[in-house]
C-alpha cells in the first residue's frame, strides 16, 4: 500500500497533533521519509496478519475453518506484493 503525500501528513498530524502548525509546509525529504515509514509499517502489519493467519490453520482441525484460513493468508500475501 502506498499513501499519498496528504493521507501520510494526515497520519502524522493525527499521531503528534502538536507537530505541525496550520501554515507550515514540509519539505519534500520529511515527506519522503514519512512515506517510507508508513510503507513499512503497513508491512509489517500485513506480515504479522499472514503468520497469525498461518499460525491459526495449525491449530484448527476443522477443514472448512483451515481452509479458510490459508486463502486469508493467500490473500494478505497478495496484498503485499501489490503495495
Amino acid at each position: 500500500m502506498k499513501f499519498t503525500p496528504e493521507q501520510v501528513i494526515e497520519m502524522a498530524r493525527e499521531a503528534d497533533p502538536e507537530c505541525f502548525y496550520p501554515d507550515e509546509k514540509l519539505f519534500d525529504d520529511e515527506v519522503a521519509f514519512l512515506e517510507r515509514l508508513c510503507a513499512l509499517a503497513a508491512d509489517r502489519a500485513l506480515e504479522a496478519a499472514a503468520h497469525a493467519s498461518k499460525a491459526q490453520i495449525e491449530r484448527w482441525v476443522d477443514d472448512r475453518a483451515r481452509y479458510a484460513a490459508s486463502e486469508c493468508e493467500a490473500a494478505i500475501r497478495a496484498m503485499k506484493e501489490h503495495q
